[in-house]
C-alpha cells in the first residue's frame, strides 16, 4: 500500500460551509449545492498569540480569550491598512491551488458577495 501524503498546514486552506447568497445566479439551478465553501482564515500560531497576550498584558487587558482586543485600542481616525505585498499574492495562490481541486460548483459564484453564518 502506498505511503499517503501529510497535509502541510502551513500552506493549507481552511474552509467553511455557507448557504449560497441569494444573488449568486447559481441559486435557481436545482443541480448547483444550496452552501458553498468560503476560504477563511487559519488559527493563530501559538507564537503570536503569546506575543498578543504580551502586548494586551502592557495595556492591562487581561482577558484569557481568543479576542485581539489591541485593534480597539486603535485611534478611530486612522482607517488605513498595509499589507506586505507577499501576504496577498500567497494567499491568493493557496485559494486558487484550493479551488482548482474542488469542483466550481461548490463555490459562489464571481462578484457575489456571500453571508457568514456562524452557529
Amino acid at each position: 500500500m502506498p505511503k499517503l501524503k501529510k497535509i502541510d498546514k502551513k500552506k493549507a486552506v481552511t474552509f467553511q460551509l455557507v448557504h449560497r447568497s441569494q444573488q449568486d445566479p447559481l441559486i435557481a439551478d436545482e443541480d448547483a449545492p444550496q452552501r458553498v465553501l468560503v476560504p477563511i482564515e487559519g488559527k493563530e500560531a501559538k507564537k503570536d498569540r503569546e506575543k498578543r497576550i504580551d502586548e494586551q498584558h502592557k495595556y492591562g487587558i487581561y482577558y484569557d480569550d481568543d479576542c485581539n482586543y489591541l485593534e480597539f485600542l486603535k485611534e478611530t481616525r486612522d482607517n488605513t491598512l498595509e499589507w506586505p505585498e507577499h501576504v496577498e499574492e500567497e494567499l491568493s495562490k493557496r485559494i486558487e491551488k484550493a479551488k482548482a481541486t474542488l469542483p466550481s460548483t461548490v463555490f459562489p459564484s464571481k462578484g457575489y458577495a456571500v453571508s457568514h453564518i456562524s452557529f
